[in-house]
């Protein structure tokens, strides 16, 4: 339990990091290059920019010492389609509060950066750095 308290906290500081670097993008891309009420095409460069730094970061300090490190394309590949689940979620979210309720763009941020790194941590410790 206490190894997994580290893992958590490691990757919620790693998580930060991309987060961050998820909202300035998104951001960025939601309020000064797309027009108004495209929020959900932001999504994607977001979350690639994201994906990229994430893994670079979960792989080698996140999950540090927890399972095996693959070589070749598995590894990369499962934690790939663990956040393009991610992905999905912060689309969803990102449609529902601006489309559906009207929200701001910022206000999808909310349910992007606290829901979807929980549901991904939990699919990548037991199936990417298991």
């Amino acid at each position: 339990m206490r190894t997994m308290v580290g893992q958590l906290f490691r990757y919620a500081i790693a998580g930060g990091g991309a987060a961050a670097l998820y909202a300035v993008t998104y951001i960025l891309f939601a309020n000064m290059l797309l027009p108004h009420g495209y929020a959900v095409a932001a999504v994607v460069p977001a979350f690639f920019l994201s994906l990229t730094a994430s893994f670079l970061l979960h792989s080698r300090w996140s999950f540090a010492g927890h399972g095996a490190r693959e070589k070749g394309v598995g590894q990369p590949l499962r934690f790939t389609l663990v956040q393009m689940g991610g992905l999905g979620l912060n689309a969803t979210f990102t449609w529902l509060v601006t489309a559906v309720l009207g929200g701001a763009n910022w206000m999808a941020l909310i349910p992007c950066l606290i829901l979807t790194p929980l549901a991904t941590f939990a699919v990548q410790r037991v199936w990417v750095f298991s």
